[in-house]
């Protein structure tokens, strides 16, 4: 058995089988292909608009699965995309720079990040995720990509390196049981909605994914934000009473 450890991001026990989810890879973004930047600046504002239209139906789903107030959450989304001056960054980048408008939405959108994660408050930090999440969905819409959901045939516990708050809202319920990630904390608005959607999980588990694999049997104590990979079968005996509370 091994343990690991994390931060206690939604409690309860969930006992089960591991699932890897791996992201789609990042959009390539094209270095020196010639560009126009009235076409690039055309597809930019398709993709914003594709984009909006897909997080306000997502916000209706999130209302309808866990309320109102983690709904929210996408407001923010909507805000940036709505933000004049993150929409004007991008655009000039594209006039001055004549590049692609991928490139320039991850040239923008990194300079952001970067200054929430160098930040010393835990909440401010967590906020890059969501820089990170509403620019995959942009770059996916430029690309023409459509998102791949997690969709599973029976109960199993994800792990993977980080989760988006829009990948956790759109996991299956009655078939996700447990999350486990690598990065993030318990201010992020994946570990809101977990809590929410009341799924036990430890998030900023070091080493997770050099450790778990597909099929293995984990134990995730969420109150603890404990990790155990391959348990004995007394320590499962011991969890599995465990199982349903919070």
């Amino acid at each position: 058995m091994i343990e690991l450890k994390g931060l206690p991001a939604s409690p309860g026990v969930a006992i089960g089988k591991v699932v890897i989810y791996k992201r789609r890879l990042d959009v390539i973004v094209a270095q020196d292909r010639h560009v126009s930047p009235s076409e690039e600046i055309s597809r930019l504002f398709k993709a914003l608009e594709k984009t909006k239209e897909q997080i306000l139906k997502l916000r209706e789903e999130v209302v309808k699965i866990v309320g109102e107030k983690e709904a929210a959450i996408f407001d923010a989304h909507l805000m940036i995309l709505e933000d004049k001056e993150f929409v004007d960054k991008v655009v000039n980048y594209i006039e001055e720079k004549t590049i692609s408008a991928e490139k320039a939405v991850k040239m923008v959108s990194e300079s952001i990040i970067e200054m929430f994660e160098s930040m010393d408050n835990e909440y401010f930090r967590a906020r890059a995720d969501d820089i990170k999440d509403l620019v995959n969905r942009v770059l996916n819409n430029l690309a023409d990509i459509k998102i791949v959901e997690l969709e599973l045939r029976e109960p199993r516990i994800v792990a993977t390196s980080e989760l988006y708050p829009s990948e956790t809202v759109k996991m299956q319920r009655q078939k996700v049981i447990g999350i486990i990630t690598e990065k993030g904390g318990i201010t992020s608005h994946a570990a809101i909605i977990a809590r929410a959607m009341r799924i036990p999980a430890v998030v900023g588990v070091n080493g997770l994914l050099q450790v778990v694999k597909d099929g293995d049997l984990v134990i995730v104590d969420g109150s603890k934000g404990i990790v155990l990979v391959s348990p004995e079968e007394e320590i499962v005996e011991k969890y599995l009473n465990k199982v349903g509370e919070r």
